[in-house]
């Protein structure tokens, strides 16, 4: 059961940091202590056999969360700062990822340019966006990068 209600919070953090720029992720402990971690985008969370770990940015040492010390684990979005715009926080988002055959891109409008890049960083392919995705079958299996109006994500083909 805990192993579920943690996959639960896994889940739901992955679906906040890919809408926001930076999630504040307040750990509340059993003996009433709390503490805050300001996750960027290029940060990331996960669990181990007895921990949670969390890096909050890039290049960062990882914190280390003994699981049965957690009470509570809450995520609210960070600041996008002054000046910047909403929209251009929100993460692109490829699913499902890995993709055999057809792979869509969320928040990305129809008729929108599509480059696709090897691991090596060659350009592949480009398309035209679609709300019926893109058509990946004819590319070989390996990782790719896609980027889309200045913004990119990881995908890997089956």
């Amino acid at each position: 059961m805990r192993k579920k209600i943690f996959g639960t919070i896994l889940f739901s953090a992955m679906c906040l940091f890919m809408a926001q720029a930076a999630t504040v992720i307040t750990i509340m402990d059993k003996n009433g202590g709390s503490k805050e971690y300001n996750v960027s985008d290029s940060g990331k969370l996960y669990f181990t056999d007895n921990a949670l770990m969390i890096n909050e940015q890039a290049g960062s040492k990882d914190v280390s969360v003994d699981i049965s010390s957690i009470r509570k684990i809450m995520f609210k979005p960070g600041s996008v700062g002054v000046g910047a715009n909403a929209a251009d926080a929100i993460a692109l988002v490829a699913f499902p990822n890995p993709a055999k055959d057809v792979l869509f891109l969320a928040g990305v409008d129809d008729g929108s340019k599509v480059s696709v890049y090897a691991a090596n960083g060659a350009l592949v392919k480009e398309y035209s966006y679609s709300d019926e995705g893109i058509n990946v079958s004819s590319l070989p299996s390996g990782s790719y990068m896609i980027t889309v109006s200045g913004k990119s994500v990881k995908f890997n083909k089956l």
